[in-house]
């Protein structure tokens, strides 16, 4: 699997709702291990310390706390340009659109602009179909990081790796 493909995908595990069975998984640690950006393999490393080093209740209250209670890191990509108004389900005809032009469709509970949705898709779809879904959310990912990162929270360091492969991705693109 192409590194920035791997990225994405470990991204999108990782901020899902926090499951008992990630701490002291040994595929997932062999995964990010394996990676070769050094600077997203100790960033997802760094997580995986903050997992193992709490009850799991403790994780999902701040997983809740972080996205489901904050508009500002909410993992609704849509929602920090449209917030409640009609035209964010315009955007989600328009996204489920692109989702399905590369060949995917998403189940009807899927929403196509949570970001680890996004994200699985950018680790399987074609790769003009994977940058352009990035570049899609590019500026609201980055926004969701620097909110992450001015309140000190742990998911700032599964962010700033995400945004480290989109941006690597992205550039090795361009000089193709």
């Amino acid at each position: 699997m192409e590194e920035h493909r791997k990225i994405f995908k470990i991204a999108s595990i990782l901020l899902q709702y926090p499951e008992q069975g990630w701490i002291g998984d040994e595929q997932l640690f062999h995964e990010i291990s394996s990676l070769s950006n050094e600077s997203v393999r100790k960033l997802f490393m760094q997580f995986l310390d903050y997992l193992t080093t709490n009850e799991i209740e403790t994780l999902c209250e701040i997983y809740v706390n972080t996205f489901d209670f904050s508009d500002k890191t909410t993992m609704y990509l849509t929602y920090h340009l449209f917030g409640d108004q009609k035209e964010r389900g315009q955007a989600f005809l328009k996204l489920k659109e692109e989702f399905r032009n590369a060949g995917f469709d998403l189940l009807d509970e899927e929403l196509p602009d949570y970001l680890p949705v996004v994200l699985e898709f950018a680790s399987v779809a074609p790769e003009e179909h994977a940058k352009k879904m990035l570049l899609i959310h590019k500026t609201t990912i980055d926004k969701i990081t620097e909110e992450l990162k001015l309140a000190n929270n742990p998911y700032y360091l599964v962010m700033d790796g995400c945004v480290t492969g989109i941006v690597s991705f992205l550039e090795e693109k361009k000089a193709s």
